[in-house]
């Protein structure tokens, strides 16, 4: 018996990019073999001429594009995997070089030996997928085995894993619970497949008594929460009136018109927006403050302080919802720290006049950005997604910290706005943005204590409580919202911050 060292895996194509060489029938089947996968796939065809269908395809795929041309090595730039669909050996042998010579892994049409990987026979089922090979010895056989698990597969299969997966997730536990709960209620499915119906019913009674359960739970943990809030302020209210403090915190509320009611609002709304979509607390916080009239310098100093908790919060609850790329953090917080300690160093010793001068032409970028974002979302019919392109995280980083510091805001707009242009999913986005600029306000607001001091505690502590407040619904916000309403908003939002700071910034001169 010959062996077979394949190893089955499901790739994830969203944001991967395909190079299909050949024009002709074998093109054309590979084309349509990774559409009916997934449609929006990214597809490159290169060929000295197409048959007709592939025109019609383009047409109709925003994300295929026809190249009319023999192959050449650039034809590998920022591709992911190829399929060779030549009629030629040697030609396909040659892309199979020059392919595995970048890393790239290859397909070649009834070539088993130029393969990196197989386009195997695929049974679709809802969600359930089964990919079948033959270790590219008898494609034929692997067709019919389609044919007939197709047919022999019951239609309710997919309600079965609907139901399974509600379930599962309404499960608590750890994962080894979680299997060992799952095993037990589908442990007599294959000896009794008939009973499809069955299964269905009782899994989704069971479903609807854990949900019961975990709702009981959630009024429990609620009521104490409540409970342990109203001893919080019970034990406040003692402290105030046991040490007399009445006249001290009616000073704090009242001072300066109620400008820590003010702030405790403006906190609120800054972080709800800030939260959700990754930017726009330092604009508006910076822009409501120079409203009271409060010195450039204090505005920042206070608003970086009091971020440096709320943006705290706000990382805490988009890494426990998963919205945080550890790796995306790394690269960017560095750089985005030495970015801070040249901004603060230039606004103590430059003055906050100069931060005037630059906030124009970063406005002007980040308006660019908001319109290429509101532009791929909206615009592009069939197409929420862009083709991912690498940032230069250190430049990047460095650029946001010293601008955010500097002017005081702007790291959302500049950082967040440039990754999700170049592709990266905005949940991630605004998740790994928010804990990086979690850690550089720390650093940011170090800076300005050493160098300025803090000044109005009122305006911290109102900006900080308001922010906290907010902080967990906004990044529960952030992992519900799907990502083209993520792609209008921040792209909505960064062009209005843009104008609003260009508008403000060319009265200034006036």
């Amino acid at each position: 018996m010959s062996r077979n060292t394949l190893f089955p895996i499901f790739l994830k194509t969203d944001q991967a990019h395909f190079l299909v060489v050949g024009g002709g029938n074998i093109g054309l089947e590979k084309t349509e073999t990774l559409l009916k996968q997934n449609p929006e796939v990214k597809i490159t065809i290169v060929s000295p001429d197409f048959l007709e269908d592939l025109k019609i395809i383009d047409d109709h795929y925003q994300n295929v594009s026809l190249k009319l041309k023999s192959f050449d090595e650039t034809d590998l730039d920022e591709v992911d995997f190829v399929v060779a669909a030549t009629n030629n050996r040697e030609i396909n042998a040659e892309i199979k070089k020059l392919a595995n010579a970048r890393k790239i892994l290859v397909n070649a049409a009834d070539q088993p030996e130029l393969c990196d990987f197989y386009l195997g026979s695929i049974v679709n089922k809802g969600n359930l997928k089964i990919a079948i090979s033959t270790n590219g010895k008898s494609p034929t056989i692997a067709k019919r085995l389609k044919e007939t698990l197709h047919e022999s597969l019951p239609e309710q299969l997919d309600d079965l894993i609907l139901n399974l997966n509600k379930l599962r997730n309404q499960l608590s536990g750890d994962f080894k619970n979680k299997v060992h709960i799952l095993n037990k209620v589908t442990e007599n499915l294959s000896s009794h497949p008939e009973d499809f119906d069955k299964y269905i019913s009782d899994i989704s009674q069971l479903e609807k008594s854990v949900l019961v359960v975990k709702r009981a739970r959630r009024i429990v943990n609620n009521t104490l929460l409540i409970m342990g809030a109203v001893l919080v302020l019970f034990f406040a209210f003692f402290i105030i009136k046991y040490f007399n403090l009445w006249a001290d915190v009616s000073l704090l509320l009242n001072k300066d018109n109620n400008r820590f009611l003010w702030m405790m609002f403006t906190g609120f709304v800054a972080e709800i927006v800030a939260g959700s979509v990754g930017m726009g607390y330092g604009v508006i916080c910076t822009t409501i403050l120079l409203s009271f009239g409060i010195a450039p310098h204090i505005v920042t100093a206070s608003i970086h302080s009091a971020e440096s908790f709320t943006s705290m919060a706000g990382s805490i609850s988009h890494y426990k919802l998963k919205n945080v790329n550890k790796n995306m953090v790394k690269k960017l917080v560095l750089p985005a720290i030495i970015g801070v300690i040249i901004g603060v160093a230039a606004i103590s010793f430059l003055g906050e006049e100069y931060a005037k001068y630059v906030k124009p032409f970063i406005s002007l970028y980040t308006m660019y950005l908001g319109f290429k974002i509101f532009q791929n979302s909206v615009l592009k019919k069939d197409s929420v997604k862009y083709p991912k392109r690498k940032a230069n995280f250190k430049v990047l980083g460095v650029f946001g910290g010293f601008i955010d510091s500097f002017t005081g805001g702007g790291w959302g707009p500049l950082v967040t706005g440039t990754l999700i242009k170049n592709g990266y999913t905005p949940r991630y986005v605004v998740g790994s943005s928010t804990v990086a600029k979690f850690i550089l306000t720390v650093a940011s607001a170090i800076a300005f204590i050493y160098t300025i001091g803090i000044h109005h505690w009122n305006i911290v502590l109102g900006l900080l409580i308001g922010g906290i407040i907010t902080a967990p619904f906004s990044a529960r916000l952030t992992s519900k919202v799907p990502s083209k309403y993520m792609f209008i908003a921040v792209g909505v939002l960064v062009m209005g911050l843009s104008l609003s700071s260009i508008i403000k910034t060319a009265l200034s001169f006036f």
